[in-house]
């Protein structure tokens, strides 16, 4: 199997310089809060750069920055120049259309709004062979006196070799699409996926870009295969698809939208609705949509897998509304503009107010959400979040949040959370209270299931690194095999609007700011350690 995680990552702060390390700072509103490590490097005068020496062969390049957005919003473009060993390679394009927001929830494009935020987008680039040893620079050309580039870090990759055509399967250029142009490609798009229906086959999308300008397009019933997530790409405004209830199989393209804004009353998302029983999405990449996928009622049995899904402004993937027994494993999400990987149960008048069911997130990675938590769990049944890592929350942004918020239908069967690592997470919340990297939040139903935490290990938590709130009762709480190495609050903290009980079992805790445990309810939340807390 291949590894789904490919890449060496360069941190701009580690690399030679003539630019200025910045951080760290975990400060909300700032670049510093949504950078790697907090920490990034600005370039800020003509010829600034960062260098460093590959340290294994690479051909594909991921670069991590910001710069200005122009004046009065919507983004700006700059290009900075790759060098290998001294000699020019190639000029990659920066743009910063798809960051910089203002004001307040949900969120505006008017830099008079103030409050700017959502900094930081990225560029993929093949850039060539690159050999162990060799020296990578980047470097800015001539700069205005308001210019700037905020590099965050740099990943190099090899590019696997394209896949083959399928045989029998109907090319999208059979349609008339054209590759790597400005035309427009949502005709042939359409007259494929019809014809593909009608006799079976796979479509096949070759190396390329293809543009998709028409408007969002219904799509079920299909296989689409590409050659790569590298290698072919679906680009434009019209790269938004709603399930018809048949499954849809997609594989190996990359998917990228338009969205630079959020609209909540649009579903600007790349799959949105009812995928159907049994619906593949095999590594593919997704990038500048609301969300990746949003599933409704009627999905079930659904797999994501191996897949990228990154500078999003809403949740990476929601599985939503009675979406049912389905996965999404060793997938790579990063700076997703809320919950990265949720599950949610609503009782909103427009849903089916059925429970999601049997959901499970399993050996995925997570970066940076910049609003919201890195996994969530809003109410369902029977659910399992087993072996990911998620790292640095910016705001609002527990590593797992566990919670009968949000008008949920109530837990139900038992959820389960095995061996999750959590990495500077938690903190400032919109709620008004700080929140833990482990967050557990009764608000609209009690929460009576056990709610099963084994193999936990939190490392350096912003604030507290467990926390549960109300005004709810949360009875059934069982953490066991709890590792905590660095947290600047309490280890524990049961906030005093809460009810409930908690056993936890084989604590280990160090290098923690606060106490083992600040329970703040003592007469109506018990805690339980086995074995008890050392005097």
């Amino acid at each position: 199997m291949a590894d789904p995680f490919p890449w060496i990552t360069y941190e701009a702060e580690a690399c030679r310089t003539s630019g200025t390390s910045r951080g760290p700072s975990r400060e909300y509103l700032t670049p510093e809060a949504e950078a790697s490590g907090r920490t990034y490097v600005r370039l800020d005068k003509s010829g600034d750069y960062i260098e460093f020496e590959v340290r294994e062969p690479a051909d594909a390049a991921v670069i991590r920055y910001c710069i200005p957005d122009a004046e009065k919003g919507g983004g700006r473009d700059m290009d900075i120049e790759l060098l290998v060993n001294g000699q020019p390679r190639r000029k990659i394009s920066l743009t910063s259309r798809f960051a910089w927001i203002y004001g307040d929830f949900p969120w505006s494009n008017d830099p008079s709004l103030g409050k700017a935020h959502h900094f930081f987008d990225e560029s993929q680039d093949m850039v060539g062979p690159l050999n162990s040893g060799d020296t990578v620079r980047l470097q800015v050309g001539a700069l205005g006196p308001s210019d700037y580039v905020l590099l965050d870090f740099v990943e190099l990759e090899t590019i696997p070799a394209a896949l083959p055509r399928p045989e029998s399967s109907l090319s999208l250029t059979d349609f008339g699409a054209t590759p790597n142009d400005a035309s427009d490609d949502s005709p042939a798009f359409v007259a494929c996926v019809e014809a593909a229906k009608k006799c079976g086959a796979t479509i096949w999308i070759p190396e390329g870009v293809f543009r998709l300008n028409g408007p969002r397009m219904k799509l079920g019933g299909v296989r689409i295969q590409g050659a790569g997530m590298w290698r072919s790409k679906l680009e434009g405004p019209g790269t938004m698809f709603d399930g018809t209830g048949e499954p849809l199989h997609v594989a190996d393209l990359a998917i990228f939208g338009t969205v630079d804004r959020r609209v909540d009353n649009i579903p600007e998302n790349a799959f949105h609705g009812n995928l159907g029983d049994g619906s593949t999405f095999l590594r593919i990449w997704l990038e500048h949509h609301k969300c990746g996928l949003w599933t409704t009622y009627g999905t079930k049995n659904m797999l994501l897998s191996e897949s990228r899904l990154r500078n999003l402004m809403a949740d990476g993937l929601n599985f939503c509304d009675g979406t049912s027994y389905s996965t999404v494993e060793r997938c790579h999400l990063r700076n997703t503009g809320d919950d990265a990987l949720a599950t949610w149960s609503p009782t909103t008048p427009d849903a089916a107010r059925q429970p999601s069911t049997g959901n499970t997130f399993i050996g995925n990675r997570i970066q940076f959400p910049w609003l919201a938590n890195g996994l969530a769990v809003y109410g369902g049944k029977d659910h399992r979040i087993i072996g990911n890592h998620v790292e640095g929350g910016v705001f609002s942004g527990g590593g797992l949040l566990l919670s009968s918020g949000f008008e949920a239908i109530p837990f139900s069967g038992t959820i389960r959370a095995e061996n999750n690592t959590f990495n500077d997470t938690g903190g400032d919340c919109y709620i008004g209270q700080a929140i833990g990297s482990l967050w557990i939040y009764a608000l609209h139903s009690d929460i009576e299931i056990p709610l099963v935490i084994d193999g936990l290990t939190i490392e350096q938590a912003r604030g507290d690194a467990i926390t549960v709130h109300g005004p709810k009762t949360a009875k059934g709480i069982r953490l066991a095999n709890v590792t905590v190495n660095g947290a600047a609050g309490h280890v524990i903290r049961i906030y005093p609007e809460t009810s409930g009980r908690m056993e936890v079992k084989a604590l280990r805790a160090g290098n923690y700011g606060g106490q083992l445990v600040e329970n703040r309810n003592p007469d109506n939340f018990e805690v339980i350690l086995d074995p008890p807390a050392a005097p």
